[in-house]
């Protein structure tokens, strides 16, 4: 099993290295999204990584949402691009990212939005980058609590994200991932591959119609709530689960 884990480990990060580069400047040059989904089901299969899906069906397709999940770990976007391939997603990434040879510029190129958490300035350009995509008809992914929880416990949500549905009048699905922190940790870059399944619970469907932007504590709460359920869910390993 550790020989198994090590040649994995291997394995994928000589695919990353060999094929960021590769995947940033074909993203440059035809700008279609599916480039990122399958890089990212390339890499869940060099992993053996198998998404299981619980809770509700995921919403109904051809309709612009905003997904809210938790974040645990950098293989959290992964794993959501190939759970939610069927929507015309878009994620925030931190700023910073887009400044990386081939990568940034290839996630620049496939319409992710950079985020600035510092300037306040920077994070007025954000919203509306945000509020400016999804009236364009894609379906944002946001993560509230801003970065990844190391113990896997939920952090305190960023209520700036809440503002994005409230003002399109968009539905929020939340999104629970469990799983994700046992194999790839933050600050961590070995892939631990004795459990090699991600729980991702889809919660109920949030109708913001009629909401205001006073009701960003309400949204928050009622986004953290399902969050939470879904955690608790994925945990105790109910089943039947579906296989995504």
């Amino acid at each position: 099993m550790f020989i198994q884990e090590v040649l994995r480990n291997l394995l994928v990060w000589f695919y990353v290295l060999l094929s960021v580069p590769i995947m940033g400047l074909i993203a440059i040059l035809i700008r279609k999204k599916y480039l990122a989904r399958l890089w990212c089901e390339w890499l869940l299969k060099v992993l053996g990584i198998r998404i299981v899906i619980v809770g509700n069906n995921l919403p109904p397709k051809g309709q612009r949402y905003v997904f809210m999940s938790n974040h645990q770990s950098q293989l959290d976007i992964p794993v959501l691009e190939v759970l939610l391939k069927d929507y015309d997603i878009r994620f925030l990434a931190k700023k910073s990212l887009f400044k990386i040879p081939f990568f940034g510029w290839g996630i620049s190129a496939l319409g992710y939005i950079p985020v600035e958490r510092e300037d306040p300035k920077e994070g007025l350009r954000s919203l509306l980058a945000c509020l400016s995509a999804v009236q364009s008809g894609v379906s944002l992914v946001i993560f509230p609590e801003g970065t990844r929880s190391r113990t896997g416990e939920l952090l305190p949500f960023k209520k700036g994200g809440m503002l994005i549905p409230l003002k399109a009048q968009v539905s929020v699905c939340p999104l629970a991932i469990y799983g994700t922190r046992d194999i790839l940790p933050k600050g961590s870059l070995w892939f631990s591959l004795k459990k090699r399944e991600v729980c991702v619970y889809v919660g109920s469907l949030i109708e913001t119609k009629g909401m205001t932007l006073r009701d960003k504590e309400k949204l928050s709460q009622m986004v953290r709530e399902e969050i939470s359920r879904g955690l608790e869910y994925c945990e105790r390993g109910e089943k039947p689960w579906e296989k995504s």
